[in-house]
């Protein structure tokens, strides 16, 4: 039988993964901290392989337009059914996906000049200009987001961007108005990937059921895209109006965070503690993930998002959680410990006493 909404907000996790089958090689997979991981099965070279589609319900069951931009966003059968036209016109839609990532990053760097990355090459892989403008913007915010969190707002310029992107900085105003405009989409994509998440765990029935979810769900959200990251607010970086707006939607996510947690207090699901405090280390942590996480690192996205809700829930839970799965067990990459790379911290060096670099 299809899958439903319903059927995937009630479903509750086990002690192993359990997989809910949609049809036609899509299933969803509950894993044991709460996440709910949209998966393709298929066979391709006489091999069975997975697609990881993405994580419900940032990736719904069915498309829908986001209720804040108005932007599309695809849905699981969606995706399903453009891997399997992939795969009748004989294509490996996990390799289809690898080529397309190493191709945003290559245009990312070798641009010709005066357009976004390799106009000549973008129009002979990508079909139709609106398409090609959604990558362009995806490899610029992608930018943007490293460069706001590794150099600070003050301390980033278009120009900087610019270079980097291997065009000119004219060209820049082609996508985006200002350094502040920027900065402020990069914000409004950070909260709507934590108030998806919240609102994905609050189907919980226990105050660290909530916790652990919502850990689990925005962790994964910000490994999976690098746009969706947590960004200090500086003085002076947002319009007045505009902070006040960031600023006001960070504080419903936490009251709304710390009432889970005394939820839980109530229920005796997690043990007496400081609600305020237990905010500030959770979103603290999470936030700090953008600055170590390396997707060529030894773990994967997941894995981090499964570590961090099983630890935390072990810390707040007033009952056993057992062992932490086999997937982010202690790993030892070949060659000894694997080191983050160093994180730079915002104002270190010469930027710090240069003015505000538009």
């Amino acid at each position: 039988m299809p899958l439903t909404d319903e059927a995937i907000r009630r479903a509750m996790p086990a002690a192993k993964p359990v997989r809910m089958f949609d049809g036609g090689g899509l299933y969803i997979e509950i894993s044991p901290a709460g996440g709910k991981l949209w998966r393709f099965k298929y066979r391709f070279g006489g091999k069975e392989k997975r697609l990881a589609l993405g994580a419900y319900p940032a990736v719904p069951l069915e498309g829908c337009r986001d209720a804040v931009t108005g932007e599309w966003i695809p849905g699981a059968r969606e995706k399903r059914e453009e891997a399997r036209r992939l795969l009748a016109n004989g294509v490996d839609p996990a390799e289809r996906r690898k080529a397309r990532k190493a191709e945003s990053r290559a245009h990312a760097s070798h641009a010709a000049a005066g357009s976004l990355p390799g106009e000549t090459a973008w129009a002979s892989r990508v079909p139709g200009r609106k398409a090609q403008r959604g990558l362009r913007e995806e490899v610029l915010y992608e930018t943007a987001a490293r460069w706001f969190n590794n150099h600070g707002y003050h301390g980033t310029s278009l120009s900087d961007l610019a270079k980097e992107l291997g065009i000119t900085k004219a060209a820049l105003y082609n996508y985006v108005s200002s350094k502040r405009e920027l900065l402020y989409n990069i914000h409004v994509r950070s909260l709507q990937a934590a108030r998806a998440a919240q609102d994905s765990a609050a189907t919980e029935s226990t105050g660290l059921g909530r916790v652990r979810k919502m850990i689990f769900n925005y962790v994964a959200a910000i490994t999976e895209s690098p746009t969706v990251t947590f960004i200090l607010l500086e003085d002076g970086a947002l319009a007045p109006e505009q902070a006040e707006e960031v600023l006001a939607a960070r504080r419903a996510l936490d009251h709304e965070f710390r009432s889970w947690v005394a939820e839980g207090i109530r229920d005796k699901s997690i043990l007496p503690c400081d609600p305020q405090l237990v905010s500030l280390l959770v979103t603290g942590s999470m936030a700090w993930v953008t600055k170590w996480y390396d997707p060529k690192g030894p773990w994967t996205g997941e894995q981090v998002a499964e570590a961090m809700s099983v630890l935390y829930a072990r810390m707040l839970g007033s009952a056993p959680i057992g062992p932490l799965p086999a997937s982010v067990g202690m790993i030892v990459p070949e060659g000894g410990l694997w080191m983050p790379p160093p994180v730079r911290p915002v104002g270190a060096g010469s930027r710090s006493r240069r003015p505000d670099r538009p």
